[in-house]
């Protein structure tokens, strides 16, 4: 959770980031109302630049890592900040694209993947799944059920995944290292495009144990329609959490649910799970408190 003025200044980066405005439409009385209210901090200043405590800059002078330029091999910079990786990674900077990882080219392609690609890759695997299912003597009804349970069962993934093994506290170099290349990255550059949605590569891996999974919950007919579900989860997840980033909503439940996840980046990063819906957040009570300071809607949920 941030605190102080750090605070302050992202709960007007937030608001920045949910009305998606540009310096067109960032009027001369908004900025003057930011300016009074964030004690003269601009928050396209903070966007761009992180906001080091001190003793952070210490540790980075120390260790000789400037791991906020984004020139050069990035990522074995990031495992150096040790026990100030946790602070520093949860200051996000919003850009449209994020530093580059590695200075070889097809490891560093292996890093963006667009969003269009993970309906493209993973529909026909589900359709796949559901047509073996079908053949195996499974009726449409019953399909349709293990689609929902499969769907169902993802949202329950999505929040353990995000929750346990997303935002796992880690401070040494190889830790810091491998949390940042998951999740860390995602959190520091929130609005990087290319670094949103799963890698097809890191999701075929994923796809192992969840089938092993759907394998275990239902009969060998049952199991690919199980799976195919979870999988048509998987996608809607990524797609979702695309829409959430860069599209621009104007009713809810889209719009809620913007608000809600950018809550999550921007205020308060240990709670607010959920990418698709709140559902798992309210049973495990981890759901943000409302924050009225920087929207005119009631409530978040």
């Amino acid at each position: 959770m941030l605190s102080g003025d750090q605070s302050e200044c992202t709960t007007s980066l937030l608001r920045w980031v949910l009305l998606d405005t540009d310096d067109a439409e960032y009027s001369a009385s908004e900025r003057k109302r930011e300016s009074e209210r964030n004690g003269a901090i601009n928050p396209r200043v903070v966007a761009r630049r992180i906001v080091f405590p001190p003793h952070i800059l210490l540790r980075l002078r120390r260790r000789g890592s400037e791991a906020d330029r984004s020139r050069g091999c990035f990522i074995p910079k990031v495992g150096h900040l040790g026990e100030a990786y946790q602070e520093w990674v949860h200051q996000p900077i919003v850009s449209k694209e994020g530093p580059r990882f590695f200075k070889n080219d097809f490891l560093e392609l292996l890093t963006r993947t667009v969003w269009w690609a993970i309906p493209t890759i993973w529909l026909p695997v589900v359709c796949w799944s559901l047509v073996t299912s079908f053949h195996m003597g499974q009726s449409l009804s019953e399909i349709a059920l293990l689609v929902l349970a499969g769907i169902f069962i993802w949202t329950l993934i999505e929040y353990i995944l995000h929750r346990f093994l997303f935002h796992i506290k880690t401070k040494s170099y190889w830790a810091n290292t491998a949390h940042y290349l998951l999740h860390g990255c995602h959190h520091k550059h929130p609005m990087d495009g290319l670094r949103l949605v799963f890698p097809p590569a890191v999701a075929a891996i994923l796809c192992i144990p969840f089938w092993g999974l759907a394998k275990l919950l239902a009969k060998p007919t049952a199991a690919p329609a199980l799976f195919g579900g979870g999988l048509l989860g998987y996608v809607i997840y990524d797609c979702t959490h695309y829409y959430l980033h860069h599209g621009r909503p104007s009713r809810n439940p889209a719009k809620r649910l913007k608000r809600y996840h950018m809550n999550h980046h921007f205020r308060i990063q240990t709670m607010g799970f959920g990418i698709t819906s709140s559902i798992w957040d309210g049973v495990f009570r981890t759901l943000p408190p409302a924050l009225k300071a920087w929207t005119d809607s009631p409530t978040l949920y």
